[in-house]
């Protein structure tokens, strides 16, 4: 289960090849319920599982949270697995320009200790981030660090 997020108007670096390998390679998409990139990985894939924010409650700004962290980390409730992966495509600008629903898919994503794609440039910030093309997109890629058992 990969998650996608991005930015609602969309960005330069081309979705669909990238969802189109995830669903290639076995690999099951989730995304959310808005414009831009998210709609943009709907055309690309129909089979993508869309959590849709009027599943949650409270005010708009609650239930895109509640539907972010969702499409990230899962929610039993709704019958999701937590996410093996998140992809995330950036508006223009890069990395330092996402908004407030990329930029707490990636935290959110950081903190479950999953793998993070982030296509285009800039490199992203913070150490441990290493070039990798995804079906001919450049992008940053950043493993989990693995804690020590002893």
């Amino acid at each position: 289960m990969v998650a996608v997020a991005g930015s609602r108007y969309g960005s330069p670096w081309p979705v669909s090849p990238v969802v189109r390998l995830v669903v290639a390679s076995g690999g099951v998409v989730r995304v959310g319920d808005q414009r831009g990139v998210d709609a943009a990985v709907r055309a690309a894939c129909p089979s993508a599982v869309v959590v849709r924010a009027d599943r949650f409650s409270g005010p708009p700004a609650a239930r895109l949270h509640q539907r972010t962290r969702a499409v990230v980390l899962g929610h039993p409730g709704l019958g999701l697995p937590p996410a093996s992966a998140l992809l995330v495509f950036p508006p223009v600008g890069g990395a330092p320009a996402l908004g407030p629903g990329s930029s707490l898919a990636l935290r959110l994503a950081l903190e479950a200790r999953l793998p993070v794609w982030v296509a285009g440039e800039p490199r992203p910030q913070g150490p441990g981030w290493v070039p990798l093309s995804l079906a001919g997109v450049p992008g940053w890629v950043l493993h989990p660090v693995q804690s020590s058992l002893f």
